[in-house]
């Protein structure tokens, strides 16, 4: 077999068995005793496969002294201690897609499901309603309206996209104004939500994004917003959230990722106002396909002392 791989996420499982398929793996989510794990196993590990959303920290590396590698399994690279890394000469490498384009598709999507109670109107039908009562809850539409995004980067410019297919304006709120493109620019987080009818998160999650979307910023959409969560569920304080919703102060939110996810606080799971998927955003065939693959290769072309599909850093 190849190298020890310490396998730090947990991954689709034919993911990690075409990791195994080529070199020893351990996998850290399965022990029961972490620090003894990495006592053990650590001082033969040569690689790491890590996701975007889970990363590495300087401890996790101080646990692996031969480590030479990161693999990250997705494009994120918010939750990678970089420095770390640097420091010690270790390659860290990811797997470019088109997982953005998958993002801002599921954000439409989303939008779409919350504008019309996409989901409300498919247990309706399905509980056998239809035959004995009429569906009476009225959605609302989307062409004239606003869609306020909140990060213009390349999930943003892909929503903004989509959102003026449907005949919507496009305004957005981030840390500078776009030169390229010809969308309202706000500087202030609020005064875009008072203007939208539809709120787009598609930050990353940073000390200054966390939290950005508090009560103030929520009754600022007012009672006909709609929130739309893409971004990571920790922008939004998910209490004033649930709150905002049971009001009825916003209309609906559609979300794809939560603060303590897979856990969701219950008052905000009840609530007939939320559209949930389980963050979904870049689960499609083709893009996933390309992560295992690309995970894979990085790992082989490393070793191999040839050129890295994916490099985020290489030593010099």
């Amino acid at each position: 077999m190849g190298p020890e791989i310490l396998l730090a996420a947990k991954l689709p499982p034919e993911h990690a068995a075409a990791i195994e398929k080529e070199f020893t793996v351990h996998r850290l989510l399965e022990a029961d005793d972490r620090d003894a794990f990495l006592r053990q196993v650590g001082p033969s590990v040569r690689g790491v496969v890590t996701s975007g959303v889970r990363g590495f920290d300087k401890a996790l590396l101080d646990a692996l002294p031969l480590c030479e590698i990161v693999s990250v399994w997705g494009a994120g690279l918010q939750a990678l201690d970089l420095n770390a890394a640097r420091a010690r000469g270790i390659a860290v490498t990811n797997t470019p897609d088109d997982s953005k384009i998958a993002v801002a598709e599921l954000g439409m999507a989303l939008l779409l499901a919350a504008a019309r109670w996409v989901p409300d109107g498919d247990r309706f039908v399905r509980d056998g309603r239809w035959a004995s009562e009429s569906y009476s809850r009225l959605g609302t539409g989307l062409a004239g309206k606003t869609c306020g995004i909140v990060a213009l980067g390349t999930i943003g410019r892909a929503v903004a996209a989509r959102a003026a297919a449907f005949d919507m304006r496009v305004a957005y709120f981030g840390p500078r104004k776009k030169d390229d493109v010809a969308y309202r620019y706000y500087a202030d987080v609020k005064a875009l939500a008072v203007d939208s009818d539809f709120l787009v998160l598609c930050c990353p999650e940073t000390e200054e994004t966390r939290g950005l979307i508090d009560a103030d910023v929520l009754a600022a959409l007012g009672a006909g917003g709609i929130l739309v969560n893409v971004a990571r569920g920790k922008v939004v304080e998910e209490a004033a959230l649930t709150e905002a919703l049971g009001a009825g102060t916003i209309r609906a939110a559609a979300l794809d990722v939560f603060a303590n996810e897979p856990e969701v606080p219950e008052a905000l799971r009840r609530s007939e106002r939320l559209v949930a998927v389980p963050h979904i955003g870049t689960q499609i065939e083709d893009v996933r396909e390309k992560r295992k693959r690309l995970t894979v290769e990085n790992l082989k072309a490393y070793f191999a002392g040839e050129p890295l599909p994916g490099p985020v850093h290489v030593p010099g």
